[in-house]
């Protein structure tokens, strides 16, 4: 399978310039009014944080390379807004409301007098899960990233430079909500969720510092023990 757009991990990259202190949060204004109108409307409940990523992922190949960071946002926001029921596609068209869309939901967008203590709250994933089937110090092996989704295409937060590759299990961060099973509205279904260590030679060859690792956190449906 084709990596996605979106999975850039481990991709070769120009080099990163930090932001300074003095530099504005956002570029353009409709940054900022896109993200708060990301966060108002997924207050909804129409839909949650991985439904929303896989929203963003799965705009065409070429409208993700070429997008912006916020474009991207909206995007995908615009189609999941569409999906739900929430806007129609005449509305989109004309910019304009038509008062045709469902209102089931509208009583639910996070009013401006709820922000503070919505984001204070935040968004907890963390739910009971089974027995773990793997302990620390464990060697375990990756799954490919198609074999772990529930659906095609479907949503897995396994990247794919750590496919088939071999690490060791160094912490266990107890149950936390699968995305692959949530992001397609098909329960939470909780899984164990692990700090998986790789060596970094493993990962990029010889000329990787032979001292260096990478963590990356995997549920258990992304592993097989060795």
């Amino acid at each position: 399978m084709m990596k996605p757009p979106h999975d850039m991990g481990g991709d070769l990259a120009p080099q990163i310039v930090p932001d300074k202190p003095d530099e504005p949060k956002f570029e353009e204004a409709w940054h900022r009014r896109t993200l708060g109108i990301t966060i108002a409307t997924g207050a909804m409940g129409a839909w949650n944080i991985d439904s929303s990523r896989f929203a963003r992922e799965s705009l065409p190949r070429d409208d993700y390379q070429s997008f912006s960071y916020y474009e991207k946002w909206l995007g995908g926001l615009t189609n999941l807004l569409f999906q739900r029921g929430l806007i129609s596609e005449n509305e989109i068209r004309s910019g304009h409301s038509d008062g045709q869309a469902d209102k089931a939901w509208q009583d639910k967008i996070l009013r401006a007098d709820r922000v503070k203590a919505a984001l204070a709250a935040g968004a907890p994933t963390n739910r009971a899960a089974d027995e773990p089937l793997f302990v620390i110090g464990q060697t375990v092996r990756v799954k490919h990233p198609a074999d772990t989704t529930q659906q095609q295409p479907g949503h897995t937060r396994l990247p794919h430079y750590i496919a088939d590759q071999t690490g060791v299990i160094i912490m266990h961060h107890g149950g936390h909500v699968l995305p692959n099973a949530n992001a397609h509205f098909l329960g939470e279904q909780p899984g164990n969720l692990y700090a998986v260590e790789f060596s970094a030679v493993d990962l990029w060859g010889q000329g990787a510092a032979p001292a260096d690792r990478v963590v990356v956190d995997c549920w258990e449906s992304y592993l097989v023990a060795i």
